[in-house]
């Protein structure tokens, strides 16, 4: 196992529980606050990164295993949920980026309109959302990567 798929195994495993948390969060919050719409957007594109860390875990899987095959639609499926996820995890990284270069008193201003009192909140913030935007794009290049490596090994065996 090479350096760059237990790398590939330990940012799922991240993307797979922080996603998990933040689509199931977002699910119940819809259930009690209602249908906002920037909620239910927010719930589907942590929905779609939690489905792309499912379908990282399956590739893994069949690339460790190669007489397990994925599933005909599971390629496109990486596919997609990955661009939404690498999408997803660049808006938060940008985020985040913008978060920690507000001048202090743009930072007051925001907590104060917000109701709060300690702006100090915000740099802790953009830290976790440029950490969380870094682990979802690292892991869907590192899916998209490792897919066209499945897909290389797989067109090898269809010639033999």
């Amino acid at each position: 196992m090479s350096l760059m798929f237990k790398l590939y195994r330990i940012f799922t495993a991240l993307a797979l529980m922080i996603t998990g948390f933040f689509t199931f969060a977002g699910v119940f919050s819809v259930f009690t606050v209602g249908f906002i719409p920037l909620l239910i957007l927010s719930v589907m594109a942590w929905g779609a990164c939690f489905i792309h860390s499912v379908l990282s875990i399956y590739l893994q899987r069949s690339l460790l295993l190669p007489e397990i095959q994925l599933k005909e639609n599971t390629p496109g499926g990486i596919r997609i949920m990955g661009v939404i996820t690498v999408l997803w995890g660049g808006l938060l990284f940008v985020l985040g980026a913008g978060i920690l270069a507000m001048p202090p008193e743009a930072k007051k201003d925001v907590i104060q309109q917000l109701g709060g009192d300690n702006p100090a909140i915000l740099t802790p913030m953009g830290i976790v959302f440029l950490l969380i935007g870094f682990i979802l794009t690292f892991n869907a290049n590192l899916s998209f990567r490792f897919l066209r490596e499945w897909t290389r090994r797989n067109e090898g065996q269809g010639e033999e």
